[in-house]
């Protein structure tokens, strides 16, 4: 029996010839180089940011002309048919953007006048004006097929281009990571898609096919069949037999967990809000929710949907009944757990997706089923429903709004995540996905409308925080250097609030002129504050010596 087992695990050069072996096809090797493009992305952030200021200048410029081709000829090479006259002006707009991006980039060949936040904002503008177009188009054409999806994907466009335009730097940031993280991803799928092909072959010719086709291959052979999709069903939906006590049941751990979590809230306990993390059940139906829609399961979406909303209701007024008793007096501007719940940004958002991911897997996958634990700690959904709670009982108005945000992040983010993973793992019927794909899009539109609404004060936040973090950097650097290297002074603190930067320092002596510090950060504040104040206190040190000393002799 030991021998049998041992045969069957293959030498170390043995599994690399049959890996070598496996990825020697023409989709492996598109997923290779998607995944070396995509860490390349990640790991050369400079060389990522000029490749992708001349790709978008380049795509802008042959868009345009495309535009203005068609509108001429009637002939389109990519894209659908579109009026005329309208291609002409979209065209003529988008040619121009890309021709003056093109001479501020000849003006300055250094790349100092035309930073990747200006391409991004200029981008922005472009599918701003697009977007608006659509939404135009489907409210004044109103037999069009499809609406809502083309007025979910316009809607997507306007605001993902007025986003760009106000916070060009996190989009920037945002696009370029997530391209970097899907090349990985889809790179990672079709290496192993090679890897299936070669245990369990496969009729489509990888030197011909596309990555669509691939992708779409991996997804039908990933089918998990009906029995096992059956058992997922049990464990995600309450249904017969045992409905009702199902629910009891998932109630009774809800209101536990909303209880744990208020007064964690309250006692400013972390881990007290980890063990209410552990006992939420909201994560049930909101996966079941994405498994609904990927699935077509109509009756199935409804009842999870409103399961999630009475469970919010439910959370949010019992948190606000228990901090109202709660004899507890709450300092929200202090305690940890409110404050780390109420500005949420786009990492929270990311957060969210990879844990729903994680959670769509584990619970496809029963080798990992036992990491739901942990997906449920990395993203909280019961805690910030109590700080919703705990900041109405206050009349905190906004700190409820902000816990409420995040919620909301974390609900949104699930659900298109899980809907992902539940596509590419086979839990989704794949049958249902050709018959009809569009049916898909249009159940999903509505979340997606609903992401880009979440999207906007994320952005604004991050914005906001990375603005803020600059500021203090340059402070600080601002400060260092006009000590100078060999300074008696050691710096306490540098805080900057507003238009005005407190510094702290220790040491003995008289400081360099504080004017000569008020001018150096005039000069890295450049483009960030037009008026900089500055507030310095010093500590004096006093330092005492005494010689060293024996005791004296005694005489008795």
């Amino acid at each position: 029996m030991e021998g049998a087992s041992h045969e069957a695990i293959p030498t170390v050069r043995e599994q690399l010839a049959g890996m070598a072996r496996a990825m020697a096809n023409g989709a492996s090797l598109r997923g290779v180089a998607l995944v070396v493009a995509g860490s390349v992305l990640l790991m050369l952030p400079a060389a990522t940011t000029w490749i992708a200021q001349v790709v978008a200048i380049g795509a802008l410029g042959v868009t345009g002309l495309m535009d203005l081709f068609y509108s001429v000829t009637g002939r389109r090479w990519l894209g659908r048919r579109i009026n005329r006259v309208v291609a002409f002006l979209r065209g003529l707009m988008t040619t121009a953007i890309a021709a003056l991006l093109t001479w501020i980039a000849y003006l300055d060949p250094t790349g100092g006048s035309l930073s990747l936040a200006g391409v991004v904002a200029a981008v922005g503008v472009y599918v701003a004006f697009r977007g608006l177009i659509g939404v135009i188009d489907v409210l004044v054409r109103r037999n069009r097929r499809e609406r809502l999806v083309r007025l979910a994907v316009s809607a997507l466009a306007l605001t993902g281009g007025v986003l760009a335009a106000q916070v060009p730097e996190a989009i920037a940031r945002t696009v370029l990571v997530s391209s970097a993280a899907a090349a990985i991803i889809v790179g990672f799928i079709l290496i192993a898609w090679g890897m299936r092909r070669a245990e369990q072959g496969s009729g489509l010719d990888p030197a011909r096919a596309s990555i669509g086709e691939v992708l779409w291959d991996w997804i039908r052979g990933s089918d998990i069949g009906d029995e096992a999709r059956s058992e997922q069903v049990d464990s995600l939906y309450f249904e017969n037999p045992g409905r009702l006590n199902k629910l009891g049941t998932w109630w009774v751990m809800l209101a536990l967990s909303v209880a744990i979590a208020t007064f964690a809230v309250l006692a400013d306990s972390t881990a007290v809000v980890i063990g209410a993390m552990l006992v939420a059940p909201l994560m049930t139906p909101i996966v079941g929710l994405a498994g609904a829609l990927v699935n077509g399961w109509a009756r199935r979406a409804f009842h999870s949907a409103g399961l999630v909303a009475a469970g919010v209701a439910v959370s949010i007024t019992l948190a606000y009944g228990i901090a109202s008793w709660s004899p507890v007096a709450i300092t929200f501007s202090t305690n940890s757990q409110i404050v780390s719940r109420v500005n949420p940004s786009t990492v929270d958002m990311l957060i969210a997706l990879a844990a729903g991911a994680a959670g769509a897997y584990a619970t496809v996958n029963k080798r990992v089923a036992s990491g739901i634990a942990g997906v449920a700690i990395a993203v909280a959904l019961v805690p910030p429903l109590a700080v919703v709670g705990v900041s109405l009982s206050g009349e905190r108005w906004a700190d409820a709004a902000g816990a409420l945000l995040l919620f909301l992040t974390n609900f949104v983010a699930i659900v298109l995540a899980a809907c992902v993973v539940f596509v590419a793992t086979g839990f989704a019927q794949p049958g249902v996905l050709r018959r009809n794909p569009r049916r898909l899009l249009l159940t999903l539109s509505p979340f997606v409308i609903l992401a880009a609404i979440v999207l906007l004060p994320l952005m604004l936040t991050a914005e906001g925080q990375l603005n803020t973090t600059s500021l203090n950097r340059s402070a600080e650097k601002a400060v260092e250097e006009w000590l100078g290297e060999d300074t008696p002074f050691v710096i306490g603190s540098v805080i900057v609030d507003g238009d005005i930067v407190e510094v702290t320092l220790e040491g003995p002596g008289d400081p360099p002129p504080v004017e000569a510090l008020q001018q150096d950060l005039l000069d890295s504040w450049e483009g960030y504050n037009s008026a900089v104040g500055v507030k310095l206190t010093v500590v004096p040190v006093t330092v005492t010596e005494l010689p060293v000393a024996t005791p004296s002799p005694s005489f008795g």
